[in-house]
Order: C-alpha cells, then sequence, then structure tokens
C-alpha cells in the first residue's frame, strides 16, 4: 500500500472513551495531590525559625517546585494525548514523516538538561554557604543579635558538653537559650564521631585532634517539654542528638537532649545552677540580653 492511500477506520480493541476518562482523571488526581502537598508546606512550614535547616527546607521546596513543573508538563501530555489519540476521539492512524517531532524533541531535551545542571550547581552553592558561614555572616543573614559558644566533645559512647558560663559540663541533657545563635565546636576523645541534630539540620564530625565549628538557631520557644529553673518550671522545646558515624557497639545510645527556652528562663536557670547566661553580642538585630556582656565585632571570625 503507498503512503498516501486510504486506510479507513481502524477499531481500537483496548479501551473506550470511558476508560481514557477514568485514567486521565487517575493521572491529574495525583499530580493534585502532589501541588497540594508543596502549598501546605509552603504555608505551613514546620522549620520556621529554626537554621540552617530552614534554608534547607526552602531550596527543598524550590527543587519540589521544579519537578511539579516538569513532571506535572509531562503528566499533562500524558492525558492530552489519551484524550486526542484514544478510541471514538481518533480511529484514523495518521501517516508518519521521517524525522517528524525531531526539533521538538531536541527543544525539550535541552530544556531539561539545562534544569538539571542548573538546579546542581544552584543547590550545592546554596548548602555550600550555609555550611561554610562564619558566625558574624550567620548572625547578620538571620538577625540573631546575640551568640552563645558551646564546645561538645564526643567519646565512646557519650557526649560532653561545656557551654560558656557554665562551671559544670553537661551530658545526656544540655540547656540551652532561643533567639540567640549557638556556636560550637565539635571533637572527639577517641574515634571519629559525628554530631547530628536532624530537626536543625545539623551533621558535623567530631575528629580527634581536630575542631570543627558550626552554628544554630532556635527563634522561638513553643513549649513541647518542661525544665525545672530555680524552682520554677519553664516551657522547652526539645532537640535530639545523634551520632550520625558508625562509632561502635554503642553507637546507637550515643544520645542526648538539647532543651531551649527563653533567655530569659536561660538566666534564671544559668543562675539557679551556679553560673551565668554568658551572652555576647553580636551587632547585629535589635539588642538582646547580656548587652553588658560584650560581644565580638564584625571583623571577627567563628572558631
Amino acid at each position: 500500500m503507498a503512503l498516501g492511500d486510504s486506510i479507513g477506520s481502524v477499531r481500537d480493541e483496548r479501551g473506550d472513551a470511558l476508560e481514557t476518562i477514568f485514567w486521565g482523571a487517575v493521572f491529574l488526581f495525583t499530580l493534585a495531590l502532589f501541588y497540594y502537598e508543596f502549598i501546605l508546606g509552603v504555608l505551613e512550614p514546620e522549620e520556621a525559625g529554626l537554621f540552617p535547616v530552614s534554608t534547607i527546607v526552602d531550596f527543598k521546596q524550590g527543587l519540589f517546585l521544579t519537578a511539579l513543573v516538569g513532571g506535572g508538563s509531562v503528566v499533562a501530555l500524558i492525558v492530552y494525548a489519551m484524550f486526542r489519540y484514544s478510541a471514538g476521539v481518533r480511529d484514523r492512524p495518521a501517516p508518519l514523516s521521517p524525522g517528524q517531532g525531531r526539533f521538538k524533541l531536541w527543544v525539550y531535551v535541552l530544556a531539561v538538561l539545562m534544569v538539571v545542571f542548573t538546579t546542581m550547581f544552584v543547590g550545592a552553592a546554596t548548602l555550600a554557604q550555609t555550611d561554610e558561614a562564619s558566625p558574624v555572616e550567620a548572625a547578620e543573614r538571620i538577625g540573631a543579635s546575640q551568640r552563645l559558644d558551646m564546645d561538645v566533645q564526643a567519646a565512646q559512647w557519650a557526649w560532653r558538653f561545656d557551654v560558656a558560663g557554665m562551671p559544670m559540663s553537661q551530658a545526656e541533657r544540655v540547656v540551652l537559650p532561643s533567639q540567640t545563635l549557638i556556636v560550637f565546636e565539635t571533637t572527639s576523645a577517641d574515634v571519629i564521631h559525628s554530631f547530628a541534630i536532624k530537626e536543625l539540620g545539623i551533621t558535623k564530625d567530631a575528629v580527634p585532634g581536630q575542631a570543627n565549628s558550626a552554628w544554630f538557631y532556635v527563634g522561638e520557644v513553643h513549649g513541647e517539654a518542661q525544665i525545672d529553673a530555680g524552682g520554677e518550671t519553664v516551657p522547652a522545646d526539645t532537640y535530639e542528638v545523634r551520632c550520625a558515624e558508625l562509632c561502635g557497639k554503642g553507637h546507637s545510645r550515643m544520645l542526648a537532649t538539647i532543651y531551649v527556652v527563653s533567655p530569659d528562663a536561660y538566666e534564671t536557670w544559668a543562675h539557679a545552677n551556679g553560673g551565668e547566661a554568658a551572652f555576647e553580642q553580636t551587632g547585629f538585630g535589635g539588642g538582646g540580653h547580656g548587652e553588658e556582656e560584650g560581644g565580638h565585632s564584625e571583623e571577627e571570625g567563628g572558631h
């Protein structure tokens, strides 16, 4: 049969218009659920006021939106093809010509590659800037008016926290203030460990003979827990510390809990335990506690 001859109608035995409508609705419903989840994540972010995890989540939402736009376009094309070329709508096959659709294919492939490579470079740069930001840069970016220093030492299989202004080390439980840039250094007394707080987006190796520095910030206390501060019960939020590096048979038991309280409650707790709230001013934000303690200048770096 020569190209262009009359072909006549061809019956599609695999389904009918109702089946096409059903599967089109399934595709569109699935896509709608993804967009609904994305909108919920934007309107009600669980990480609001928490850094650096908030930056990481914002980037993830950007990636999710990119995937939804690209994937949603593909789903829309699939649904269009299902209705446009389904039985009962188009039952006469059209002849194909050599190279048909080649230009559209190249445009699509180049567009996908551009999105992928742009996402890779932007993502790597964003995460690197977050991880490598000095305390001064972090305080300026967040608007934190005060900071508090802390040393974290790991050992098989426990954590030791030495917070500035406190005379004693803390272990299974450490109390820290909110609205304060917590700047910490990690090291290890034996093997390699990794200090990790999933809810805050923190993972920092603890290596023998080496000090690694990082920071985090909690902006608001919701009061999911309570602690005693000099006979007074104050609200606190809890964050679990884990070891993210396999370090021996006690690895799974290497846990600690950070209790974050308001700055005023922290001052009360510190004095009740024989210490002081050793806040240092950063020069950013609007005032804060412990202004008499002095602070770092903008020229000073982190640990």
